[in-house]
């Protein structure tokens, strides 16, 4: 019987194990989307304590704990560290299945050199050994990114962000620092498309106002005030736009509705549900001609039904583990959308992720629909050229996405694509984390797609050769996402 975490883990065959120690275990990572601090990084202030490391802002980790009972004063509250640390090794214990047990003693092992299994009798012990080592060690967010050689990072960040820290971070760069990470932000506009309550629109709107030095007093100075900030973003290096979706607005309007609805919400009128989706679908659209002129990605987040729980977003706000997942449908109004900017020449890369597993051969089955490159109907309707060669998955499925990014999603996930779409040019997984103990993910998603790749191999579905096996593992660690975003990468 194999040993917990074994050298073998999750690796069942011969060719497996080949594939991941000879070739997926010595790509570098590129995490083109997370949620860590880029202020973090260009402070580089060392760690001091596991427990806050690990449970200060994962929601993932609280979610199991109330789950177990755990009193919220020791989840998003502001309980003692020693007795949060101790509520999750509890936690944990029943946690057979969930990635968070695997997840939390790789990190224990990669990063600490800890192979004790966490139990709440020994809880405290393996906190004050990993805080001796984080001490002895100066730990700090650019060692962890160099330890796991993280050669890109791409944060998430709102369109009226100064950047000082990623420029901070550049500056550095540049003037010789060591640091070899590069640290590039995302653009993600949602509050500007976000008409749900006026006030607060109306509020933003002022910061992005300030920001792009644009009076935003109708539509289109909004737009222009967006174009303004995503040149901005292009100039630090930014190459990637990301749009949370519960589901994608297509509702076309003309430039005249649009200002009608721009007055309506700045004089703090609440626009119905049809003129909010009037709304959405022109920024984002707009937003997606701004990409496809640049070269930018566009990121698709689909189908996160956000703050269920009322009471935890009343005390602790977003982003606290009271999200779940919608099913409301998807495809048709998706279809529209893509199609209608694939239609006019404006159509950026683009990856489409869903909550909603069930999607993921419908979202596969599009995006295959949508690689190829026809030009406009009409000349005069083409906003970018088609260029000659188009970039391989240049529409594609992103990774098993939060609730799906565990052993049997990313299985699924895997086989999924590749009976529908192309896997060997997609661009591979990602930590969407705001953690900086989470690189061993990107482990654990390797050895589980080398065991797909080395399973399919010894049951004779596909060749024991190179050109099969090799470079597919490489080009979906590593080589697919160097190519595909237009990062230089160091």
């Amino acid at each position: 019987m194999p040993a917990f975490l074994d050298e073998n883990f999750l690796l069942r065959t011969i060719t497996a194990r080949r594939l991941y120690v000879e070739v997926a275990s010595l790509q570098p990572i590129f995490d083109y989307h997370c949620h860590l601090s880029p202020r973090a990084i260009a402070e580089d202030e060392p760690f001091e304590d596991i427990a806050r490391l690990w449970l200060e802002a994962d929601h993932y980790k609280w979610r199991l704990m109330r789950a177990n009972g755990v009193p919220e004063r020791l989840c998003a509250g502001d309980g003692p560290w020693d007795e949060k640390f101790v509520a999750y090794a509890a936690a944990l214990t029943r946690a057979a299945g969930n990635p968070l047990l695997h997840w939390s003693h790789l990190e224990l092992r990669r990063i600490f050199g800890i192979d004790t299994v966490l139990m709440p009798a020994n809880a405290l012990e393996v906190r004050a050994q990993a805080n001796r080592i984080l001490q002895e060690k100066r730990m700090s967010p650019r060692t962890l990114l160099m330890q796991f050689d993280v050669r890109v990072l791409c944060t998430t960040d709102d369109p009226a962000d100064d950047l000082v820290w990623h420029r901070k971070i550049a500056a550095e760069q540049n003037a010789g620092s060591s640091f070899f990470t590069r640290v590039l932000p995302t653009f993600r506009p949602d509050r500007a498309l976000d008409l749900r309550d006026p006030f607060k629109w109306k509020s933003y709107l002022g910061v992005l106002s300030e920001a792009a030095g644009v009076e935003i007093a109708s539509f289109g100075r909004l737009l222009e005030a967006l174009a303004k900030r995503h040149e901005y973003f292009h100039q630090q290096g930014c190459r990637l736009s990301d749009h949370a979706l519960v589901v994608p607005p297509f509702r076309m309007a003309a430039d005249g509705e649009l200002e009608q609805i721009f007055k309506k919400a700045a004089a703090g009128q609440a626009p119905s549900e049809e003129e909010q989706e009037k709304f959405a679908t022109a920024l984002l659209m707009h937003v997606a001609r701004l990409n496809a002129a640049k070269g930018w990605t566009m990121q698709l987040h689909i189908g996160a039904l956000r703050n269920v729980n009322r009471g935890l977003y009343r005390v602790y706000g977003p982003d606290v583990g009271g999200d779940t997942i919608s099913d409301e449908s998807i495809v048709h109004p998706l279809a529209s959308l893509l199609g209608t900017l694939d239609e006019e020449g404006s159509l950026p890369r683009t990856i489409l992720y869903t909550l909603d597993s069930s999607r993921h051969e419908a979202l596969a089955a599009l995006a295959l629909s949508l690689t190829g490159g026809a030009p406009a109907a009409s000349p005069e309707t083409v906003s970018t050229p088609v260029p000659e060669q188009l970039p391989p998955g240049r529409v594609q499925l992103g990774a098993a996405w939060w609730f799906n990014d565990q052993k049997d999603g990313m299985e699924r996930h895997l086989r999924e694509y590749a009976a529908i779409g192309l896997l060997g040019a997609w661009v591979g997984m990602l930590t969407d984390s705001r953690s900086f103990l989470s690189f061993p993910r990107h482990e654990y998603f390797r050895r589980i797609l080398c065991n797909t790749i080395g399973t399919w191999v010894e049951d004779g579905e596909l060749p024991d050769d190179p050109a099969f096996t090799e470079s597919l593992v490489r080009a979906i660690c590593w080589e697919n996402a160097r190519n595909y975003f237009g990062i230089e990468v160091p």
